[in-house]
């Protein structure tokens, strides 16, 4: 039986230390080969989807599913609010915020960036972070933290319309508009 045992715990051992020829590496450039990507690979990412639509249905959509549920609105009757006012509506703000931090990695995949300008993916990677304050806030239901990381949100949106949309006119500020045939979602008051 011991021998058994030590006899099994040699072919383990063998077999993990040798080479596996079958293996096909699916890391992306600069990462551990096999890291985070299962079975995965470069051809299984389904990236047809024009970046207009992705951007209008997507990310719009849930960028304006957070800044329409934060901030105040001041006028002759008062001061309203536009937060959530039930567990419900913090819930849609969280997922609406959880949803934009995820889609910032979308727009990352093969094929998604528009050229080879580092400033796409940092873009991406500052509206990721401030996605997840939006969400966290939420979830937490702070108000003042989650408008400012809305206010985050529209920054890194910003930068990037200055750039992509507009091309770098510094005269010309980014212009984010509803979305195309939708009315925007009813607001808290």
């Amino acid at each position: 039986m011991i021998r058994l045992s030590a006899a099994l715990a040699l072919a383990l051992a063998i077999a993990a230390c040798s080479p596996n020829t079958e293996a096909v590496s699916t890391a992306p450039a600069g990462s551990t080969p096999g890291e985070g990507m299962g079975g995965a690979t470069l051809a299984d990412f389904k990236t047809d989807t024009v970046m207009k639509d992705l951007m209008a249905h997507v990310v719009d959509f849930n960028a304006f599913a957070v800044w329409h549920n934060q901030g105040w609105v001041i006028d002759e009757t008062g001061v309203h609010e536009l937060f959530p006012i039930d567990e419900a509506g913090w819930v849609a703000a969280e997922s609406a915020a959880f949803t934009l931090a995820e889609v910032s990695n979308t727009l990352l995949l093969p094929n998604r960036p528009p050229d080879d300008d580092r400033r796409w993916v940092d873009w991406a990677n500052q509206l990721y972070t401030a996605a997840k304050k939006a969400q966290a806030t939420a979830l937490a239901k702070d108000k003042q933290a989650f408008f400012d990381a809305g206010g985050e949100i529209y920054d890194a949106c910003v930068a990037c319309h200055n750039h992509y949309v507009q091309g770098d006119d510094p005269g010309k500020p980014a212009k984010l508009p509803p979305l195309p045939n939708r009315t925007p979602p009813p607001q808290n008051q």
